[in-house]
């Protein structure tokens, strides 16, 4: 029996050197006073908090030609792949107690756009896909990204209780590569 696809069956994870040690430093510390004291690092924590991944999908915009009897054709483009695909991914993630983790992204995001940082791109970024028991079939590496944004945070006053609430940070990669894992 061919089984539908499931739309959770996906590994993301953030490289545990995501986290700036400026960043995790001044947090850690929180972090280590939660009850539980489940996890104690930045980036364990922000891994959690993962949602979903949000992809877009390829688009080739076709070379209009209209020859002299007045029709209109259409032609593929000759224009190279990596400058028509919308080379960014967007990462969703579940806001916790204390927005906490939001908090955290955004000191991230503004680490990254720092003067003091010499490096133009964060540490390539791994999304792996499964199938229905757990085999990795496909592995894309989002290589050379940079954190582009941070959704905004949405408070008020008239929510009263805790519910499932997500914000989402978005990305920017310069090359994509996708590799097959079946043996």
């Amino acid at each position: 029996m061919i089984l539908n696809s499931r739309n959770n069956l996906f590994n993301f994870k953030f490289p545990r050197t995501f986290i700036p040690k400026e960043v995790a430093d001044k947090y850690r510390k929180y972090l280590n006073r939660m009850p539980g004291n489940l996890i104690s690092e930045p980036i364990d924590f922000i891994n959690y908090s993962i949602q979903g991944v949000n992809l877009p999908g390829i688009t080739f915009d076709p070379i209009e030609i209209s020859p002299n009897d007045g029709t209109i054709t259409y032609h593929r483009g000759s224009m190279p792949l990596q400058n028509t695909v919308d080379r960014q991914f967007k990462v969703t993630m579940q806001l916790l107690d204390g927005y906490i983790n939001y908090w955290i992204m955004q000191d991230t995001l503004l680490y990254y756009y720092s003067k003091t940082v010499k490096d133009p791109f964060i540490n390539d970024i791994k999304l792996q896909i499964m199938d229905a028991e757990g085999i990795h079939l496909i592995s894309a590496v989002f290589e050379k990204p940079i954190l582009n944004s941070i959704s905004e945070l949405d408070l008020n006053m008239s929510s009263n209780i805790a519910e499932f609430t997500t914000f989402d940070l978005n990305f920017y990669y310069n090359k994509f590569n996708i590799t097959l894992e079946i043996d």
